[in-house]
């Protein structure tokens, strides 16, 4: 069985839900940012997007929990 090695490039945040989505965020080298968002009664609604900079992340977001 392969295991993986952790990498002290990668952060990942714990999973918070803000609204009606389940939101986790992982950045790589702080300069890589990718967030996945599932809707919590809508399983099969699944988002994975990546930014370049963490404003428009943080833009994603904000759109995202106020549909």
């Amino acid at each position: 069985m392969m295991r993986a090695k952790p990498s002290p490039d990668l952060i990942s945040f714990v999973l918070v839900r803000r609204g009606e989505w389940l939101l986790k965020v992982s950045v790589y080298k702080n300069k890589y940012i990718m967030v996945v968002a599932q809707h919590v009664f809508d399983m099969e609604h699944t988002i994975i997007q990546f930014f370049l900079d963490q404003n428009r992340a943080a833009d994603f977001i904000e759109q995202l929990v106020e549909e």
